[in-house]
This record gives C-alpha cells, structure tokens and sequence, in this order.
C-alpha cells in the first residue's frame, strides 16, 4: 500500500488521517467517559484539549532544541522532522506539569484528570493498532501491532467496569503498572530497537522506572493507611 495519496497540489500522508481518526477517538472516549461529571467535564475536556494541541506543538518544534545545529544550517529541517521519541516525553512532561496546574487552580482532583487522560490514550493507541493491523502485510508486523491492540483493549475494559475506582490513585497505578509492563514486552516485537542497558531500549527502561515508581508509591499508601487504622 502507498504511504500517501494526491489531494489537488497537496500530498496526504495515510499516516496523518489514521493520527486524526484516532484522536477524534480519544477525544469522543473522553467525553463519555466524564458524561456523569457534568460540573467538570467541560474544564477539564477544555484543558486536556489545550495541552494536547501545545503537546504536538512542542513535540514537532523540539528538534530546535534536540537538534539545533542543525535546524541552523537549513531552516527547512523543521518541516520535515520532529523531536523523535525524546520530543515526546518532553512533552509528556509539559503536559503532566500543566494539568496538575490546573487541578490545583480548578480545585478538581488530579485522579480524575489522569483517569481521563489515560481514557483518551489508551484509545487513541487501541484505533492506532486497529489501523495498522489492519494494513500489517507480514506475520511480524501483524504480532507488533496485536500486542498493542490486546492490551490497549483489556485496560479499556478494566477503565470502564471500575470507572468509580479511579478517582483514587491505587487502581490508577494497577493500571499503571500492567500498561508500563505491556508496553516494555511489545517493543520486543518491534522491527528497530536499540537496547542501552540490560538489553532494554530507553524507552523500555522509562517504562521499567514507572513500574517501580507505582509499585513504591502503592506499597507506601498501604503502610500509611495501616499506620492510619491502627
């Protein structure tokens, strides 16, 4: 299958549609999903909405900073590359930073953002999947793009049957840790991956630290909790 198709004088990437597709997605999961929170639902869609658009902004415009000579040398680097995987958690970061701004400013819990948040993205990822096995032409391609498409699904399924459980953090850092988890096993299926330590990719190693991170923040709620009751 070709990677784009003509539009008049514009060239359309399929890969641009399938990243609109599936947004729109994320965007109608998280809607449904804060449909019973009527007095937050519309600050907090607007808020994800604001920083996801600022998101893609500063992923694209990161390679001025990962990058700059250079973006230097020839300006027109930035049309046609972005900030790559470190872009992305350079936004991430930006974004987790922005939000929790906001909880605070708007007196709504930070549980329940993230909850909605995690919604939209394991949306998003479960159509990107969908879409890709869908035009996966070989047994590894089809294996790399199922694994995603599982899990995303099962903690989909796990999101909405214990919807009122994620307000608080225990559930959410289950969830957490089975995503981080899922995510370091289907990289391994992954055509290129450069491992940098302990045979793990960075990326694979960003995760494995979210893992430990949840299991300690769940096991120091627990102790404090007991220490509570007693």
């Amino acid at each position: 299958m070709q990677d784009a198709f003509l539009l008049g004088p514009f060239i359309i990437k399929y890969s641009y549609i399938v990243f609109a597709l599936s947004a729109l997605a994320a965007y109608t999961a998280m809607k449904y999903w804060l449909k019973d929170m009527n007095e937050v639902s519309t600050p907090i869609l607007d808020d994800i909405t604001n920083v996801s658009f600022w998101s893609l902004f500063l992923w694209k415009f990161s390679v001025v900073i990962f990058n700059p000579i250079q973006v230097f040398k020839n300006p027109y680097y930035l049309l046609y590359f972005n900030g790559g995987e470190r872009g992305i958690w350079l936004a991430a970061i930006v974004a987790l930073i922005f939000l929790s701004f906001k909880s605070k400013k708007r007196e709504i819990s930070g549980w329940v953002y993230i909850a909605t948040v995690t919604t939209g993205l394991l949306t998003y990822k479960l159509m990107d999947a969908l879409f890709q096995l869908l035009f996966s032409s070989t047994t590894q391609s089809i294996m790399s793009d199922l694994v995603p498409f599982v899990i995303s699904f099962t903690l989909l399924i796990w999101l909405y049957i214990r919807k009122e459980n994620f307000r608080q953090p225990f559930e959410m850092y289950q969830l957490i840790v089975w995503f981080s988890i899922g995510q370091i096993l289907s990289a391994f299926l992954q055509d290129y991956r450069a491992a940098v330590f302990m045979g793990l990719s960075i990326e694979q190693l960003i995760f494995f630290v979210l893992v430990l991170s949840c299991l300690f923040l769940q096991n120091f709620k627990r102790k404090s909790d007991f220490h509570v009751s007693k």
